[in-house]
């Protein structure tokens, strides 16, 4: 009996032991009069579990523990003398990761641990066949076909680990249902406990409940944020008799920050006109947000400090999200980008074109 109990602890042990990874991070970012600090952000939780230095464009050897291998890059916020900076994908697993980029080739090494060389072997298949089709070299049923093939052999290897979760996301979008299904019923367990694929199913099976909400048509859903000692409202801005254009972004966020220039034309243009523009700044810091504020020099108010609160309100996954009030508070539109912000305003706003 005291020999069973044994045993059970060490395999409790070791059950354990694998339940986390532990790895280590080193190498160059490309940019050898860099010194900064990179934040380490996790591609499907968007998280991030700590920051890494980079001094003279080398990575300052980080190690860490996660719960499984996953896929990351580096984040570099903007500043007065770099712009933002992001790094490639890449996998941090057991052993050691080296990142080893220059203008000219980017590329990650893995010392131990197979998962990086993997993951640039299924990228690079699954590259080639979108470039084909995208280049019309085949037909639609040829890519159909190639691209099913590739699903079902890799995932009998990647089943469960982030490899799997990738190639099933370059593909995903635009399937038919019963398609797409198929494929995420050929992960493994683990893999479908992935909170991704659980969001890849529920929208799969429930389109209707995971549309965005409130939707157009529907009035404006308020919220409350505290910061500075202030409590700040999205009533305070919408539903009070003009049209009410509201960015959600983030300065970590280079998409983000690509649009502002689209919303701050926007707003000079039509300000005199009725149109109230604000920020709302999602899952930021406080102070990275004023500092990309005034870097960015934007002239229209912010809410600060919302972290999930606003994007949850408005069941965003993705930022930026740009919507539309009417002056009554009622969405006008949803997920405004470029041009398409302009034609909506010129819409509403004829006598300003």
């Amino acid at each position: 009996m005291k020999q069973t109990i044994i045993t059970i602890l060490l395999a409790l042990v070791a059950m354990a032991g694998q339940a986390q990874v532990h790895y280590r991070l080193e190498g160059t970012i490309g940019d050898s009069t860099l010194n900064a600090k990179m934040l380490l952000v996790n591609k499907y939780t968007v998280g991030w579990p700590d920051s890494v230095e980079i001094k003279g464009g080398k990575i300052v050897p980080k190690e860490g523990m996660i719960d499984k291998a996953e896929m990351f890059l580096l984040v570099k916020e903007p500043d007065n003398d770099s712009p933002l900076m992001n790094s490639q994908l890449f996998i941090l697993g057991n052993g050691t990761t080296i990142l080893d980029e220059s203008i000219k080739q980017r590329k990650t090494r893995m010392k131990s641990g197979p998962l990086a060389s993997e993951y640039h072997r299924v990228e690079f298949s699954a590259w080639t066949i979108y470039d084909k089709y995208d280049k019309h070299e085949i037909t639609k049923t040829e890519y159909c076909h190639l691209v099913d093939s590739l699903i079902r052999c890799e995932l009998l290897n990647h089943g469960n680990d982030v490899i799997g979760i990738w190639l099933l996301e370059f593909f995903l979008p635009g399937l038919d249902v019963q398609t797409s299904l198929s494929w995420i019923d050929l992960l493994g367990e683990q893999g479908k406990e992935w909170e991704i694929v659980k969001q890849w199913k529920e929208s799969i099976l429930n389109p209707e409940e995971c549309k965005l909400s409130p939707s157009v048509g529907e009035p404006f859903v308020d919220f409350a944020v505290e910061y500075d000692g202030k409590t700040i409202r999205l009533s305070d801005y919408v539903g009070r008799g003009q049209y009410v254009l509201a960015d959600f972004w983030a300065s970590w966020c280079g998409p983000c920050r690509e649009e502002i220039p689209n919303i701050i034309e926007a707003y000079n243009k039509y300000k005199d006109c009725g149109l109230q523009v604000i920020g709302i700044a999602a899952s930021d810091k406080p102070e990275a947000t004023l500092k990309a504020i005034k870097d960015l020099g934007i002239p229209y108010p912010q809410i600060i400090n919302t972290q999930e609160i606003a994007t949850n309100a408005y069941n965003i996954q993705d930022i930026p999200h740009i919507i539309l009030f009417a002056p009554d508070g009622t969405i006008i539109a949803r997920g405004l980008r470029g041009e398409d912000i302009n034609k909506k305003l010129e819409e509403i706003f004829p006598d300003n074109k």
